[in-house]
């Protein structure tokens, strides 16, 4: 799998996580300024510009610079250009949060567009305390968790079973206009399966493996 990490402009909490993934680094606008953090320079800065002081720019791999009346968010931007460069397998960062929840929203919709395109996606929330990513027609086990787990509809006709978790379900049409699968929990020392056919979930769970 060829893998891309992406950092958008919603500046994260922490940047450890620039130092310990391995992939192609791409900075989205002020989302530049998490890699001079870490004195690091990403391998692609996309943007236009309208967060990120062009003057703090110094020298990122390839630069693409975006005319800010568009279609495309820059970072959906830089991930359609990444599927075309072949990558399938994508890390974001500095995505959710910010004074705009309009952009948090458009960055969760985009795992969506990567399941639909056979790439795995995770998002991270800013302080790296969850994670965010889409399942479609299969299943996942989960080993060695805990904390709490939330799973939401995607599509109508969305069939969901959860085995080994606090609350279960079997076989079950979640609706993914009713939050029925919000704040789930693992159970010490359980192994935790979810199923889902006819459709996309939605997983948000704590995240471990930053802290």
């Amino acid at each position: 799998m060829k893998r891309a990490i992406l950092v958008g402009a919603s500046s994260p909490l922490d940047t450890c996580f620039l130092k310990r993934e391995r992939g192609f680094f791409v900075a989205c606008d002020r989302g530049y300024e998490a890699f001079l953090e870490e004195a690091m320079e990403p391998d692609l800065l996309v943007g236009d510009f309208d967060t990120l002081d062009r003057k703090k720019i110094k020298n990122p791999g390839k630069t693409i610079v975006l005319n800010p009346v568009k279609d495309d968010t820059d970072v959906f931007f830089a991930t359609k250009w990444l599927l075309e460069k072949g990558y399938d397998d994508f890390l974001f960062f500095g995505c959710l949060g910010g004074k705009r929840i309009e952009h948090a929203i458009a960055n969760i919709e985009i795992l969506s567009y990567l399941r639909d395109r056979d790439a795995t996606a995770r998002m991270y929330t800013n302080d790296l305390f969850q994670v965010l990513f889409v399942l479609k027609d299969e299943e996942r086990t989960f080993e060695n968790e805990s904390g709490f787990l939330s799973v939401f509809s995607q599509e109508k006709g969305t069939i969901v079973s959860e085995s080994g978790l606090k609350y279960e379900i079997s076989d079950y049409n979640l609706d993914p206009f009713v939050p029925l699968g919000v704040s789930n929990e693992f159970l010490p020392g359980k192994k935790a399966t979810i199923r889902v056919h006819g459709g996309k979930i939605l997983i948000v769970k704590e995240c471990h493996e930053y802290h």
